[in-house]
C-alpha cells in the first residue's frame, strides 16, 4: 500500500483499500498517536507562555504535556470509533459492501491532515488573552470549521467511504456532512454553556 497516495491521490488509495482483504488499523493508529504527541508540545507551549514560579513551572508543564498527550489519544480514539460506528450503519442502510473496520480505517485515515494542522499550530501559537478567557472566540471557532485541514479531512472521509462501501460521493456526503454540523452544534452550545459557567463562577467569586 503506497500512502504517498492518501496525499497526492486519495482517489486511487481508496480504490486499492477497497480491493484488499485485509487492513490493518496500525496506521490510523499512529497517526492518532502521532496528533497526540503534537498536542502536547502545544499544551506545555501554552504553560510555558504563562506566568508561574519558576520552582513551578517545569511540573506543571510536564503535567500538562502529559495530560494533553492522553486526553488527545483518547478523545480521537473515541472519535474515531463513534464516527466509523454510525457511518458504519447508514452506509450499509445504503446497500454499502464495506464493514465497521473498515469505516474506522477510513476515520482513521481521515485524521491525517491534522498532523499538519497541529505542526503548525506549534509554530503559530499564540499566547493566550487571560483577559479574554471568559469570550468566545468565535474567530478561532469558525475557523476551526472552516479550515483548510478540517475541509481536506472531510473530503478524505467521503472519497474513503463511497469507495470502500461503493456507494456514490453524493449519498456518501449525506452522513459525514450532517454529523459535521451536530458536532459543530454540540461544540458550541457546550462552550457557550462552559463560558457562562465560568464568568457566574467568577463574577460569584469576586463578590
Amino acid at each position: 500500500m503506497n500512502y504517498l497516495n492518501l496525499l497526492i491521490n486519495p482517489v486511487k488509495f481508496f480504490k486499492q483499500v477497497s480491493e484488499k482483504e485485509k487492513l490493518s488499523l496500525l496506521i490510523p493508529i499512529m497517526i492518532i498517536i502521532i496528533i497526540g504527541g503534537l498536542t502536547g508540545v502545544i499544551a506545555g507551549n501554552v504553560v510555558g507562555g504563562m506566568d508561574l514560579p519558576a520552582d513551578q513551572m517545569g511540573m506543571i508543564k510536564t503535567i500538562s504535556i502529559v495530560t494533553g498527550i492522553f486526553s488527545a489519544i483518547i478523545s480521537l480514539a473515541i472519535a474515531m470509533v463513534v464516527k466509523a460506528a454510525i457511518f458504519n450503519l447508514v452506509l450499509k442502510k445504503m446497500s454499502g459492501e464495506g464493514s465497521f473496520k473498515s469505516a474506522v480505517y477510513v476515520v482513521g485515515l481521515s485524521y491525517f491532515p491534522k498532523i499538519f494542522q497541529s505542526i503548525l499550530n506549534i509554530f503559530f501559537q499564540k499566547p493566550i488573552d487571560m483577559t479574554k478567557v471568559y469570550e468566545m472566540d468565535w474567530v478561532a471557532f469558525l475557523g476551526g470549521i472552516f479550515s483548510v485541514f478540517n475541509i481536506w479531512q472531510i473530503i478524505l472521509t467521503i472519497i474513503g467511504l463511497a469507495l470502500v462501501y461503493g456507494v456514490s460521493y453524493k449519498k456518501t456526503a449525506i452522513p459525514v456532512l450532517g454529523l459535521e454540523v451536530v458536532a459543530a452544534g454540540l461544540g458550541l452550545g457546550i462552550s457557550l454553556i462552559s463560558l457562562n459557567s465560568m464568568a457566574g463562577l467568577s463574577t460569584t467569586t469576586i463578590s
